[in-house]
């Protein structure tokens, strides 16, 4: 019987998205709010849907908020996790992919025409890999849809109310000058998702920064926001299906700067 595989490789946080190149082990069924887009390089990735529909494929986009897992690891692949509120997640959500896995692996297809090296991945490589990925599918040029100006207000303040500051619906309300419900309206047409799982994605990125900085747990845990670090570990397995230790002891940071993504 073949050897499971474990997550062993590289990441690196960029402007509105995270990526990871290397050995892909399995997962316990999650999901999170940002698209995912995969791209392995050798043996099929075997997804499991919330059907527990089995697919197998190269390549696949997985929607925000989709529950799935991965059944068994392939040897190397490059994972992008893409917020939907960035120009390219507003194309990425154009496509209307399915909940099913075979929906997934069939929008991820022109995926396939982008070549992967066979060996590391420099970190000058990550955002031309990045932008070749997102430009099969959603083209070079993407249009982002009309944003309430309160929304644009709030999307620039909500990163540094993350680690201390009161991030509830109402006390966000107040800052940009909406009603509660106002607000959670014109967040959800104008961003595409709900507040809620918005913030928690913020939450989620910082503590990942937090990890690439050398934080420990537990700061972590507090620099982004969370109640202490077994809040935090929880939230890792329910939202990428791994404990943050997995990711601690098998991937490392890469913190070289990166240009933007216009």
């Amino acid at each position: 019987m073949p050897r499971e595989k474990r997550w062993l490789g590289h990441a690196m946080v960029g402007p509105r998205w995270l990526a990871y190149w290397g050995t892909i082990g399995p997962t316990q069924e999650h999901a999170h709010h940002a698209f995912q887009l995969i791209r392995a390089t050798e043996e099929p990735l075997p997804l499991v849907d919330a059907q527990g529909c089995r697919t197998e494929g190269q390549v696949a986009v997985i929607p925000p908020d989709t529950p799935h897992r991965i059944e068994r690891g392939t040897a190397r692949a490059l994972l992008v996790f893409v917020d939907p509120d960035d120009r390219r997640g507003r194309g990425l959500r154009r496509l209307e992919v399915g909940e099913s896995s075979a929906a997934w692996i069939q929008t991820g297809t022109p995926l396939l025409r982008v070549p992967l090296p066979t060996e590391s991945v420099r970190a000058e490589d990550w955002t031309r890999l990045v932008e070749a990925l997102l430009a099969q599918l959603v083209g070079e040029e993407t249009s982002p849809g009309p944003v309430h100006p309160a929304i644009k207000r709030l999307i620039e303040l909500l990163p540094s109310r993350i680690e201390a500051g009161d991030v509830s619906q109402s006390a966000l309300a107040r800052e940009v000058g909406l009603s509660a419900s106002r607000l959670g309206h014109l967040f959800s047409t104008s961003v595409g998702i709900p507040l809620r799982p918005y913030i928690l994605w913020l939450r989620l990125r910082r503590a990942t920064e937090a990890f690439q900085g050398g934080a420990t747990l537990t700061q972590a845990a507090h620099v982004a926001g969370f109640t202490d670090s077994s809040h935090l570990s929880n939230t890792f397995h329910r939202m990428f299906g791994l404990a943050p230790s997995e990711i601690a002891r098998g991937i490392g940071w890469v913190s070289e700067p990166l240009a933007p993504i216009k």
